[in-house]
């Protein structure tokens, strides 16, 4: 009877166990996933997210999901580096961030000006390539107005003027543009909130101790 009690018992601490364990863990991702949406928030009043494809709720929820994963691991830089000396460098980090994120914006608008078409108050990623057929008849470049018309005559069917490929190409795309802007504005966001938090930092004693050791040379010097 002995060994069924002390294997009873050590199933229940390894069951106790992995029960604080994913306890912790839900503890930890809820402030993450409010900081992600809270980005998210800010990211739907910059751009909108390419169109839903059949079957899936879009790139929308992934996004967030890959901005709470990134904040988490910012939070490492951030409990190093947040004294009153390091706020130079968040300005630099948040300043290259936010180069990157205004190139990244206008990718997208040029992006969703070329690859998506509404048509009949839908919205539709459209492809590069056109099918050979309406190539031989259209030509190879479709504008925008012979698109919708295009549309008519295929009753919304985007692939019988665009190859499969292409169009596939243009959602993924699209989709990365997305992708990227997400984290991106999140990291403009931690960089500004970061050099605030540092710039109302007390100086750490090595750093007073070396300003009052420049302040007493320069006396020094001056007299």
């Amino acid at each position: 009877m002995r060994p069924r009690h002390s294997v009873s018992s050590s199933g229940l601490l390894m069951a106790g166990s992995q029960q604080i364990g994913w306890s912790a863990i839900r503890k930890n991702w809820t402030p993450l996933a409010q900081g992600a949406a809270a980005v998210m928030t800010v990211v739907a009043t910059v751009i909108t997210p390419p169109p839903t494809a059949a079957g899936t709720h879009g790139i929308r929820p992934f996004a967030s999901f890959v901005v709470a994963v990134l904040i988490g691991m910012f939070m490492l830089a951030i409990a190093r580096f947040r004294k009153r000396e390091h706020a130079g460098l968040w300005v630099v980090f948040g300043a290259v961030l936010l180069a990157l994120t205004i190139g990244n914006y206008f990718w997208y608008l040029n992006l969703t000006d070329s690859l998506i078409l509404d048509w009949r108050q839908h919205t539709f990623i459209i492809g590069t390539e056109v099918r050979p057929e309406v190539q031989k008849i259209y030509g190879s470049n479709i504008a925008k107005p012979l698109a919708a018309k295009l549309m008519d005559d295929a009753t919304g069917k985007v692939d019988l003027i665009w190859t499969d490929r292409s169009i596939a190409l243009s959602n993924n795309i699209l989709c990365i543009s997305y992708l990227l802007m997400a984290p991106l504005i999140g990291g403009c966001i931690l960089a500004a909130s970061q050099v605030t938090i540092c710039v109302t930092r007390p100086a750490s004693a090595q750093s007073a101790k070396r300003g009052r050791k420049k302040k007493t040379a320069s006396i020094q010097s001056q007299s």
